[in-house]
């Protein structure tokens, strides 16, 4: 299939009456400021802020490229999530033979409106309340991406643009065109995403699956820890593309300024999470990735725990309050 540009698919919204075939959008029209038609561009569609013929605000989304076989892609996802009932995802529907464009009839996504601002500008609209509000959707975030390992779901292009947060700082994940569903096993790994979000190794992956976002979740999760800890590297990167790291860091990993930066951080957490991502980096398959949880274990703690353990299954062992510890020096040579 030959798909449209987004300047066809602006002139065939401008004209409703000969565009719109499907009911869910006959009656409704796009939203406009002025004469200019808004809409949202990005990666394999564009989306248009819509009012239904009965005054609800959707999300028109319209494929400009071929992201394979969009419709199974689509009505399963839909099925699936539907199933599962969570705030982290808002409804949509696949419609088929939605709208004329150009002498050619073509599907579109009808989504729910998320009363949400993407990540980035979120960040940046209470930049000044920035140590307040990013534990909170660090905090969020991790419980999020906890919830889709539980399900063994994956997004598939998990960065700013996708991420959506409300004014009480909850989470909302939109674009599910890239999405790992257990039903949708076998199918192809079409959509990369940001390069700047992704392992190197993703360009490799050939079959979507449940670890595509592993990588992305620690790049996330770290460089909010970051620009909590380090305000002043907001300024410095909110113009780029990425959220903090860019895929010249990942593929030059010991001449990168900002990995640097992190890794002599006197923050810990923040410095033992980027010996993690250059840990990351060094594996050559994305399904020897680990999750962000796995990656936020205190190994000094599974230390002392193994210690412990093996202590207790000692016969004739002293009472646990004789049990001394050894400190991390010690444990650190003893390993």
């Amino acid at each position: 299939m030959v798909y449209p540009s987004r300047t066809d698919i602006v002139t065939a919204m401008r004209n409703p009456q000969v565009s719109f075939k499907a009911n869910e959008l006959i009656g409704g029209s796009v939203i406009q400021k002025g004469s200019r038609i808004i809409q949202y561009s990005g990666g394999y569609t564009t989306v248009f802020p819509f009012h239904t013929k009965d005054s609800k605000k959707v999300a028109v989304r319209c494929w400009i490229a071929d992201i394979g076989d969009a419709k199974k892609r689509s009505q399963e996802i839909s099925t699936y999530l539907n199933a599962l009932n969570n705030p982290y995802f808002c409804d949509f529907k696949y419609l088929d033979d939605a709208i004329l464009i150009s002498g050619s009839i073509y599907p579109v996504v009808v989504m729910d409106w998320v009363d949400g601002k993407p990540l980035k500008e979120y960040i940046n609209d209470n930049f000044s309340s920035l140590k307040s509000i990013l534990p909170k959707i660090a905090s969020n975030f991790k419980q999020m991406v906890e919830y889709f390992h539980q399900e063994n779901i994956a997004h598939g292009d998990l960065q700013h643009g996708n991420i959506l947060v409300k004014q009480d700082g909850s989470l909302i994940i939109i674009d599910y065109d890239s999405m790992f569903i257990k039903p949708l096993e076998g199918m192809s790994d079409a959509i990369k995403g940001l390069p700047g979000y992704q392992h190197p190794s993703r360009n490799q992956n050939k079959f979507i699956n449940y670890k595509l976002d592993y990588f992305s979740e620690l790049v996330i999760y770290l460089s909010l820890l970051a620009f909590e800890q380090y305000p002043n590297l907001w300024n410095r990167y909110y113009e780029t593309e990425d959220l903090l790291f860019s895929k010249e860091d990942f593929h030059n990993v010991d001449k990168s300024e900002i990995i640097n930066t992190l890794l002599s951080s006197s923050n810990q957490i923040i410095k033992e999470l980027t010996q993690r991502l250059k840990e990351q980096l060094s594996k050559t398959d994305i399904m020897d990735l680990q999750p962000l949880e796995e990656l936020m274990v205190d190994k000094l703690e599974i230390a002392k725990d193994k210690i412990t353990s093996k202590w207790d299954r000692q016969p004739n062992k002293p009472s646990r309050k004789e049990i001394k510890l050894p400190n991390s020096n010690e444990i650190t040579k003893k390993f």
